[in-house]
């Protein structure tokens, strides 16, 4: 879905002040850019005023000044002739048309993002995004959907929502689900800056939390998120997520679990705590399990980190993978009665409450 990083080769004797963040026209159109270079390579991006869509400019190897959008040979190219402390100017060709392009130095690009991933940068493309409501239910309880609208501008796709309330336990939730629209910049641009650090191409997303279950006193979310943030591969998972409705509290079920299920290694309760699935346990969820492929049996049955979700009638687990065996992953169910040796008094109880519910 998303482009892996590419390896960019520098363009031969590229002008020494190119690196930066510049404004101006390609023929009459405005567009804003960024050049980055290191001793790496050379690469740079723009996108029409107009617009708003990000075009990668990608340095060809051994043509001074020369940058392609995109790696396809046709695609229209750029031609840097200058570049110093206040002008660019270059030519802009595609087939047989050539186009001046005029450019003046904008301030900023000068932090650790660099020149194509800074806010200075994308100032233009993040005014006016917005995020939109819409009504929504699941097991009858009703709630509000919340959508990242940025009107086509970038390669991402975020989708949450808001439980309705104002106490704070719903407080607590709604900000820990809101969490990837927060901040400024909002927390989905990282993904964007992150890839520019490394490449002309900007990182994209494809996240989405929805309810998977309410009930009277817990909330389980179904967490998906499939993209490339820069690196050497695109990434994809499905994991749950808990909260406790009456304190706000998000709750690991590794908790819920005995020592037979769980092995804990590190400080009880700190973030340096791990905590990985016993042989017993992991023989448990895979009982009467035959893998579609004899490849990825191996890689199942000896996976120490799962992630737990809670549903009506059991905990739905799926194995954590490296990337390389991704295409391996498996959701599995293991019912209430199967589950009780493994449980915790906490976690037993917990369980019976939830059962007793209509």
């Amino acid at each position: 879905m998303f482009a892996p990083l590419l390896a960019f080769a520098a363009a031969a004797a590229a002008p020494a002040g190119l690196a930066g963040i510049w404004e101006g026209n390609v023929g009459t159109l405005p567009v804003r850019a960024c050049f980055v270079q290191s001793e790496w390579g050379n690469f740079g991006a723009y996108y029409y005023l107009s617009r708003l869509r990000l075009i990668p400019l990608e340095a060809e190897e051994g043509a001074a000044g020369a940058f392609r959008e995109g790696s396809e040979t046709r695609s229209p190219r750029w031609l840097v002739e200058s570049a110093d402390g206040a002008r660019l100017s270059a030519r802009w060709t595609s087939g047989g048309r050539t186009l001046p392009v005029r450019l003046r130095r904008l301030a900023g690009g000068e932090g650790e993002e660099g020149p194509c991933g800074s806010l200075a940068f994308h100032a233009p493309r993040l005014a006016g995004v917005r995020t939109v409501a819409a009504r929504a239910t699941k097991d009858g309880v009703a709630y509000t959907r919340l959508s990242l609208d940025h009107r086509g501008r970038f390669e991402i796709r975020f989708e949450t929502f808001a439980l309705d309330g104002s106490g704070e336990a719903v407080r607590r939730i709604n900000a820990a689900l809101a969490r990837g629209l927060a901040g400024d910049p909002p927390s989905w641009f990282e993904c964007v800056r992150d890839s520019l650090g490394q490449s002309p191409h900007e990182g994209g997303f494809d996240e989405s939390l929805r309810p998977a279950m309410i009930v009277r006193r817990w909330l389980s979310v179904a967490h998906h998120w499939d993209g490339f943030c820069g690196g050497a591969h695109p990434d994809s998972s499905n994991a749950y997520r808990l909260f406790d409705l009456s304190s706000g509290a998000e709750v690991d079920l590794n908790d819920w679990l005995n020592e037979t299920a769980v092995r804990r290694e590190g400080p009880r309760g700190s973030d340096e705590e791990i905590k990985t699935l016993q042989p017993a346990f992991r023989e448990a969820i895979l009982s009467g399990w035959r893998p579609e492929q004899a490849e990825c049996e191996e890689v199942i049955r000896t996976a120490d980190f799962w992630n737990i979700g809670l549903a009506r009638d059991g905990f739905v687990l799926e194995p954590s993978l490296p990337h390389v065996a991704q295409a391996c992953g498996e959701t599995f169910t293991l019912a209430f009665d199967r589950l009780r040796p493994f449980l915790t008094e906490e976690g037993a109880a917990n369980l019976r409450a939830l059962r007793a519910e209509p």
